[in-house]
């Protein structure tokens, strides 16, 4: 919530991406540039996926990159060979967690623009939000939660149905 209201603050008409570019863009107000904003947020708070990305690496035994090399793996190939198919259970975990927040992204749209302008910043957990809290129709609101959860759970079991082909589990 700090980060969204820091971000606001950023990117506002006297933020300092205007004092940095000396422009005057309304960078929230404009329907073209304020969903690119939220989008650049996200992508600068890949922060915690990234912790679980480097647990995984640290994970990988030394001894697999210097049988590789002796085997005369190079730099791609200890990538493609070792390290890719090792990362393959925290890629899918990192794919699920990062789904299901995707469908749920509220928070950052509604300190941030509110879903102006124009609702181009209205994302489905904001509709939601609206349409119960603002508008007081409860059971439309609701009706909707439960199709955010079939929709995002059809897209978690799509995920886990493909996970057999392609994460790669370390026997012992």
């Amino acid at each position: 919530m700090a980060v969204a209201v820091m971000w606001r603050e950023i990117f506002g008409t006297d933020g300092l991406v205007n004092a940095v570019l000396h422009t005057n863009v309304a960078w929230l107000g404009n329907p073209r540039t304020a969903i690119w904003t939220l989008i650049l947020l996200a992508v600068w708070q890949f922060g915690s996926p990234m912790l679980i990305f480097l647990a995984g690496l640290k994970q990988i035994p030394s001894t697999l990159y210097e049988a590789a090399a002796i085997d005369g793996a190079n730099g791609w190939h200890r990538f493609w060979r070792v390290t890719l198919p090792l990362l393959t259970p925290i890629i899918f975990f990192n794919l699920v967690m990062q789904t299901i927040s995707g469908f749920m992204v509220f928070t950052q749209a509604f300190i941030i623009t509110g879903g102006a302008p124009l609702d181009t910043t209205l994302f489905y957990a904001l509709y939601v939000y609206q349409r119960a809290f603002v508008t007081f129709e409860m059971g439309y609101a609701s009706a909707m939660a439960w199709i955010l959860l079939v929709i995002v759970a059809f897209f978690t079991a799509l995920i886990f149905r493909s996970s057999s082909s392609w994460v790669f589990y370390e026997t012992k």
